[in-house]
């Protein structure tokens, strides 16, 4: 009984200590981080979301050979392995095979992860295409002014692109008191990006960071004057004829998109994206 007394008290006393820290330190994120631990695909009723909106929608063409060829025995053995939840191809702008495990469906919203970072970089095309950026060499600084001064007017926006930023931002996803995990389940993105430094010379090595992604996001609202989401609900998503309205998770009520990742869709409209990148950027005879 006094062993078990003295583990109750020593957790208590932990407990204490680790709040303690999180209210002194002001990283109050961690308490999310502590209650959601791992994070998961399934985490869009977590956060706080912007509509990504359709309009016209159109659904894919299904091949005359749809699902006649199973997929192989050793396939779905390591899809199940890697907790897969769809399986879609394309062939000819039609789908050929299509499956779904666990429940999930041809409409389940589920987290993209860092295919988030194609999608900022489309919408970066997309707005030099529209005049709203003049040159992929255009200095950062010349949209967000805190990159004016110092090594970090250095940066353009071709070295956000290409991951060769030099952030001071430390990409680790077991770290909680790193900047992805805070990114993750904090509430202040952009005063988050606005801590970053340039440590070392850009454009010279590729280092791949979140907060790349994240700061090329500032620049394309900033160049652009709309959130991101309504950006690429009219100039991305309904061009495409999605099927239905995507979600980007924020960091806080009306807040910024955690546009490095968390763009919540299904696997069907995922890969209109991919035809898209397919036809060099046409989309049914629109560039």
């Amino acid at each position: 009984m006094k062993i078990l007394k003295f583990i109750l008290k020593a957790i208590a006393l932990i407990a204490l200590l680790i709040t303690l820290f999180i209210f002194v330190s002001g990283k109050t994120y961690l308490f999310k981080t502590l209650a959601y631990n791992f994070v998961g695909i399934d985490d869009l009723d977590l956060f706080e979301t912007r509509t990504v909106k359709t309009s016209n929608p159109i659904e894919w063409p299904t091949s005359i050979n749809y699902n006649k060829k199973p997929i192989s025995e050793k396939l779905e053995t390591t899809l199940k392995q890697y907790e897969s939840i769809a399986f879609l191809v394309m062939k000819n702008d039609s789908v050929l095979n299509e499956y779904y495990w666990d429940g999930y469906n041809d409409s389940s919203l589920t987290n993209s992860f860092s295919m988030a970072k194609s999608f900022i970089s489309v919408l970066t095309g997309i707005a030099l295409k529209d005049g709203k950026i003049k040159s992929l060499d255009q200095k950062v600084g010349d949209f967000i002014p805190e990159f004016k001064n110092g090594n970090r007017s250095k940066l353009t926006i071709r070295h956000l692109l290409t991951m060769s930023a030099a952030l001071s931002w430390e990409e680790s996803y077991i770290n909680p008191l790193g900047p992805t995990t805070e990114a993750y389940y904090g509430d202040d993105l952009t005063g988050l990006i606005l801590k970053q430094d340039v440590v070392d010379e850009p454009g010279k090595k590729f280092k791949y960071q979140s907060g790349v992604s994240q700061l090329l996001a500032m620049v394309v609202e900033n160049a652009t004057g709309e959130k991101v989401a309504d950006y690429a609900s009219k100039k991305l998503w309904q061009p495409l004829n999605a099927v239905h309205d995507a979600q980007w998770s924020l960091d806080k009520k009306e807040g910024t998109e955690k546009a490095y990742c968390c763009f919540y869709s299904n696997a069907r409209d995922f890969a209109r994206i991919g035809s898209l990148y397919l036809h060099k950027g046409n989309w049914k005879g629109t560039q």
